[in-house]
């Protein structure tokens, strides 16, 4: 993950019917497609939910899941049945410190294949990251408070991504939150070379060129 920039079609749908309907238009034409999960408590006003459904989409494999769910442990049965590529769940929805242990442990052993990552908020301080470094494959920094598409990006993420990629060199970083071509270079100066997007892909255009279009300001920004 580290090589390259990434860019990760985000689907934030309320229906099956919906994630499928993004998903058919996207899936081809990348690495991996991140689908949100949010609960209606923790974040968002609620998506679809019924996550061992998602193996009926096709190329399933290619399911990176952002949870953003109040109680992770609830979902785990659903998540290790389905063994995606990648899940990530937000730092703020734990209890403590042995609740992510727990959950992320689990995790591991039950889906060795599938990547780890914390996602945070852009109030939470970085530093809360530093425990659990040894349990993730990556680490996800949002834009904006996470549940809904289309916010303004919090400009203060930036030096945030900066100030932690100096202290954690070798950790690849994700970004999710208004990532289009006006945020991206900075994104990608910060940082980061997973840029996770929903509006920019899918709002309007067609969403594998709205693709190419990200990737070419995102190679740019490495020049």
């Amino acid at each position: 993950m580290k090589n390259s920039i990434e860019i990760v079609p985000a689907v934030l749908r309320k229906t099956f019917e919906g994630v499928a309907e993004d998903w058919e238009q996207v899936y081809q034409h990348v690495r991996h497609v991140q689908i949100d999960v949010t609960d209606g408590v923790f974040a968002g006003d609620g998506t679809f939910r019924d996550i061992a459904r998602l193996k009926q989409l096709p190329h399933s494999e290619k399911i990176e899941l952002h949870m953003m769910v109040q109680r992770p442990s609830e979902e785990l049965p659903g998540i290790i049945d389905l063994a995606p590529a990648r899940c990530v769940f937000h730092l703020e929805a734990f209890t403590g410190p042995e609740d992510i242990r727990d959950v992320y442990e689990q995790l591991r052993s039950s889906t060795p294949h599938t990547q780890l990552a914390l996602a945070i908020n852009p109030e939470t301080p970085a530093e809360r990251l530093g425990d659990y470094m040894d349990l993730l494959d990556y680490v996800l920094f949002m834009g904006y408070n996470p549940g809904f598409a289309g916010q303004p990006v919090d400009p203060t993420v930036f030096r945030k991504i900066a100030a932690f990629r100096e202290q954690q060199p070798h950790i690849p970083l994700a970004a999710d939150g208004q990532v289009n071509k006006e945020t991206i270079p900075d994104y990608v100066r910060a940082g980061i070379s997973i840029l996770c997007a929903n509006s920019s892909i899918f709002k309007e255009g067609d969403p594998v060129e709205n693709i190419r279009q990200l990737e070419l300001v995102a190679q740019g920004a490495r020049v």
